[in-house]
């Protein structure tokens, strides 16, 4: 069968997106120009900007790339686990593993940088890609019997997807440390300077689920 023929026009946006990630994450929205990227791609920027009108909506782009990429990942994760921890840990895991170098600066972009639509549209597509996918699965457990009600505890699935990904946004933006510098607030997390995430997810996991406490909660 012949070979399908490539098509320029997307090949280029999909260089200038994978481009922009990389320099929005790691230099910021605001310290980022059109220029910059164009030049990155090997491009003029009129060409740049006959994909995308300013720099903005580009950013959006990168965004919806992220959470779309995201978003497939969590859904293969939901359809191959069936055990809520089991479905918990490899998202809590895939999330810790490909998140952005700095989300602290990122959420800063987001707040501070964009207008309020292209707010609305990043957090419409964050909580479709994100937040949603989690709270199915505390939605289940309740459901299955596997977690404790809401009525029971006054913790209801969407508390419980914010408690998580709270726990996965503290344990990424916690600074990396090697064996020599770790401290009590500044944890060692593995060998040298690079981070267990599975060991960590797994932590996370287990403390949301089963708690520290060896007795029974009070009631509430």
């Amino acid at each position: 069968m012949p070979r399908p023929k490539s098509n320029p026009s997307l090949e280029t946006r999909a260089l200038i997106v994978r481009t922009a990630k990389e320099l929005f994450m790691e230099l910021g929205y605001r310290a980022v120009s059109t220029r910059l990227i164009a030049k990155r791609c090997g491009l003029t920027q009129p060409a740049l900007y006959h994909h995308f009108t300013d720099k903005e909506s580009l950013y959006v782009e990168v965004m919806r790339h992220v959470c779309e990429g995201t978003r497939a990942a969590l859904e293969r994760i939901l359809r191959r686990e069936a055990a809520v921890r089991d479905r918990l840990y490899h998202v809590t895991y895939y999330m810790m593993a490909n998140h952005p170098e700095d989300l602290s600066q990122m959420f800063h972009d987001i707040r501070h940088e964009l207008s309020p639509a292209s707010q609305m549209t990043i957090y419409a597509l964050w909580k479709e890609a994100y937040f949603e996918p989690i709270v199915s699965i505390f939605e289940n457990g309740q459901r299955d019997g596997g977690l404790r009600e809401a009525q029971a505890f006054g913790v209801g699935p969407e508390t419980a997807a914010r408690l998580l990904m709270g726990l996965i946004n503290q344990s990424v933006a916690a600074p990396v440390n090697g064996p020599a510098t770790a401290s009590a607030t500044r944890p060692d997390f593995g060998a040298g300077s690079i981070r267990d995430w599975e060991k960590q997810a797994a932590v996370l996991v287990n403390v949301l689920l089963y708690g520290l406490s060896a007795v029974e909660p009070p009631s509430v």
